[in-house]
């Protein structure tokens, strides 16, 4: 199946994932009946606060990059902010919602050259794109397939399932694990090096394929005095040989992590 295809692969993908969600979802209801998220708040109900982001995407000489940003996790009728994606919940999906949803991509593409300084800036991704969110008793399952409205024009999708641990003295753990595909368009884009940039920073020339990457992390829950809450988060992905074999990267990884402050409307 084409992945580079724009909206058409991108829709026939998350067919895909939604099946695959849909499927797991209906095993879970008969494991143990679920409180589906159907009824959307009138009101606020989530988290809001500020926090300190910060990645590392190992590309040239760049190294770790932090910005003290809003932070934002709730539900407002239709409308979702979940960190770093934005949406509108549209019709009922098995246990959530089709969801029409922007990705907000804190990450910063700058290669800059370890033979001469010089630098190349890609424009930051404008991905946009569908999804759904599915809360089953075993966890949290996203499925989201997004075009880069930026320069790239390409493709990227994410299958991400989160478990909830609650730990010592009302501390909360959520293990994440996950699967990213960037198209060949997207990863050229952002990790590839044509003949001109090539001459400009001293870079071999590379052209970037279709790629898949692992995804792990964490976010901590931390419960500190009425409805005020510390989220520690922590993600780390593995770059697939494609990303990877790319003359700008120094690492196998990217990583990104934040603390926030956050007050909790209920």
């Amino acid at each position: 199946m084409p992945y580079d295809g724009g909206m058409k692969s991108m829709t026939k993908l998350l067919v895909t994932l939604a099946v695959t969600i849909l499927s797991i979802s209906a095993y879970a209801v008969d494991l143990e009946p679920v409180d589906v998220p159907n009824r959307l708040p009138d009101r606020i109900v989530g988290d809001i606060g500020v926090a300190v982001y910060t990645s590392n995407m190992h590309i040239g000489t760049e190294g770790t990059q932090s910005l003290v940003l809003p932070y934002a996790f709730f539900d407002y009728k239709r409308f979702f902010v979940r960190i770093d994606e934005v949406g509108i919940k549209t019709f009922e999906l098995g246990n959530g919602y089709l969801e029409l949803i922007g990705k907000i991509d804190l990450n910063t593409y700058k290669v800059k050259s370890p033979f001469n300084g010089a630098s190349i800036n890609r424009s930051d991704p404008i991905p946009l794109g569908i999804g759904t969110y599915q809360e089953t008793p075993i966890g949290g399952f996203f499925a989201n397939a997004y075009h880069d409205f930026g320069k790239s024009k390409g493709a990227l999708y994410e299958l991400l399932y989160f478990a909830e641990v609650e730990t010592y003295k009302n501390i909360v753990l959520y293990p994440e694990l996950g699967i990213e595909r960037q198209s060949s368009q997207y990863a050229n884009y952002y990790y590839g090096m044509n003949t001109g940039e090539a001459n400009a920073t001293g870079y071999s020339t590379y052209v970037a394929p279709a790629t898949n990457n692992l995804i792990a992390g964490f976010m901590l829950e931390i419960p500190v005095v009425d409805n005020w809450y510390v989220n520690l988060y922590g993600r780390r992905k593995w770059l697939g040989n494609g990303i990877n074999n790319s003359p700008v990267m120094n690492r196998s990884f990217q990583d990104n992590i934040f603390a926030a402050l956050a007050y909790r409307f209920k």
